[in-house]
């Protein structure tokens, strides 16, 4: 029996689960130097992780099917026209980081209001030489948004009403596409439903996807600023 090493063994299992969920045949093909950078991260997180608390995931069946395969499923759902994504609360870097080391054209801007996640980002980002990753320590209701930006995603456990408050409150500037990880579809249908005072927001296409854990539902919307 040919001996594999524990990055040989971690990349097949992230590209047995890509395969299975049909995450790689909705983008691209990614090869070994791409998922090897999971493995990288992986490390990088369980160090920094034993001595300041940045995710409560540290096993590795966890960590690739709870954060890497989760996360890339926006990959399914993404459209290739978009250029700029925001991740709100992204904590450790999910989905941004899985995002930008799968798909590295794309550039991701990071909001994380947590001074010690946003610097282990940043610190991730430069070892992986993620050259359009970019992390901004600060509250979401701080940022100054521009023309750039052409969608924005958020993984963080948001309620349903969070995120209409959320929604109610980003300034931005131009039409979007907003990405939202749900529980469910009744969540789905509420944000879309809502009477917003200051946006124009419609349910465009709903994800559902099941794992071994829970059903999980991506929900896409355009939004526009009234």
């Amino acid at each position: 029996m040919e001996y594999q090493s524990s990055k040989e063994i971690f990349v097949g299992k992230i590209r047995k689960y890509l395969n299975n969920f049909g995450i790689t045949s909705a983008h691209e093909n990614f090869n070994n130097q791409t998922l090897e950078k999971f493995y990288m991260l992986y490390n990088e997180l369980t160090e920094w992780n034993k001595k300041i608390n940045i995710t409560a995931i540290t096993d590795e069946n966890g960590f690739i099917k709870k954060h890497i395969i989760d996360s890339a499923f926006l990959l399914k759902i993404l459209d290739k026209k978009i250029k700029t994504i925001m991740d709100i609360g992204s904590g450790a870097g999910f989905p941004g980081v899985v995002l930008n080391i799968m798909y590295p054209a794309l550039n991701v801007v990071s909001i994380e209001s947590v001074y010690k996640k946003c610097n282990f980002q940043k610190n991730i980002s430069r070892k992986l030489n993620l050259s359009n990753f970019n992390c901004i320590n600060m509250n979401i209701f701080s940022f100054n948004f521009d023309d750039n930006l052409d969608a924005i995603t958020t993984r963080a456990a948001f309620n349903a009403n969070e995120l209409i408050n959320l929604i109610e409150k980003l300034d931005f500037k131009k039409n979007i596409d907003l990405y939202l990880f749900l529980s469910n579809l009744k969540e789905a249908e509420e944000i879309g439903h809502f009477k917003y005072r200051t946006k124009f927001i419609q349910l465009d296409r709903i994800l559902f996807y099941k794992t071994e854990y829970s059903f999980r539902l991506i929900a896409k919307y355009t939004a526009a600023p009234k």
